[in-house]
C-alpha cells in the first residue's frame, strides 16, 4: 500500500498535492503524510499551504457548527409517530437530537441546526413517554 501511495502521489501536478493537503479530511492520514514529505521534497512553502489548511480547517468548523436542517416531511412523519407510540418515533428524534460528527480533528459537532435538535428532543421524549404509557397498560 505505501508503495501504492507512492506511485499515486510522484504522478500527482503540485497543485494536485497542496489541495490534497489542505483538504486533507478527504483522505487517509498515511496518504496525507505523505504528500507532505513529497511537498517538502519538490521544495513548496509547505508553511503557506499549512496556513491555508488552517484556514480551510476554521471555515469548515464555523459550517459544520451551524448543523443542518431536519427533513419537514420526517420531523412530520416522527411526531405522528410518537403521538401513537411508535418506537420509530423514539430512534427518530434521538437521531435528530443528538447525532454528531466529528472534523478532520476529531471535534464533535452536531449533524442538525437547533431548531431540529430541540423538535427532535421532543419528539425523542414524547414517543418514549407514549410508547412507555402504552407498554404499561398493556402489561396492566
Amino acid at each position: 500500500m505505501i508503495e501504492s501511495f507512492k506511485d499515486q502521489i510522484s504522478k500527482k501536478t503540485d497543485n494536485e498535492l497542496s489541495d490534497i493537503f489542505i483538504n486533507n479530511n478527504k483522505y487517509q492520514k498515511e496518504f496525507v503524510e505523505f504528500v507532505e514529505l513529497e511537498l517538502k521534497r519538490r521544495n513548496l512553502p509547505i508553511d503557506s499551504i499549512l496556513e491555508l489548511r488552517k484556514k480551510n480547517c476554521q471555515i469548515n468548523d464555523e459550517f459544520l457548527s451551524i448543523g443542518d436542517k431536519g427533513s419537514p416531511i420526517w420531523i412530520a412523519f416522527g411526531f405522528i409517530g410518537s403521538l401513537v407510540g411508535g418506537i420509530f418515533a423514539v430512534f427518530l428524534g434521538y437521531s435528530y437530537a443528538y447525532s454528531k460528527r466529528k472534523n478532520s480533528l476529531g471535534k464533535d459537532f452536531f449533524v442538525y441546526d437547533e431548531s431540529t435538535r430541540k423538535q427532535g428532543r421532543i419528539m425523542f421524549y414524547l414517543g418514549l413517554t407514549i410508547f412507555g404509557l402504552a407498554f404499561l397498560v398493556n402489561i396492566l
